[in-house]
């Protein structure tokens, strides 16, 4: 796995030639992955000699709608939606509203 990111109960991680996995963390004794779509296509790039690092690089959740982007270094950009996540505030969890998408619109004062 390469790079994550938290919205509480869910982990969005990039995971190379894994692509994005989504598992919740809402039972921490027992991990659970609830989504996943595989963005590289190619064969394993380690039984062929290739480079290790091939596939899903980065993965970004915007807070305002839960869009959830990967960047593949073999196939681009992709755009998600998973069902049933539309969104997500942190203050409903009692944790800071960050993200390192950008918003949608102008921003409430904090």
């Amino acid at each position: 796995m390469h790079n994550h990111e938290v919205r509480w109960p869910f982990v969005f991680v990039s995971g190379y030639v894994d692509g994005l996995q989504v598992f919740t963390m809402m039972d921490p004794q027992n991990p659970r992955t609830v989504a996943y779509y595989d963005t590289f296509l190619g064969p394993d790039p380690s039984d062929e000699g290739g480079q290790l690092f091939d596939g899903a690089w980065g993965v970004d959740v915007r807070n305002a709608d839960g869009l959830i982007v990967i960047s593949d270094m073999t196939t681009g950009f992709w755009a998600f939606r998973m069902e049933g996540f539309n969104g997500w505030s942190g203050e409903e969890w009692g944790y800071p509203d960050v993200s390192s998408a950008q918003p949608l619109g102008p921003r409430a004062p904090q």
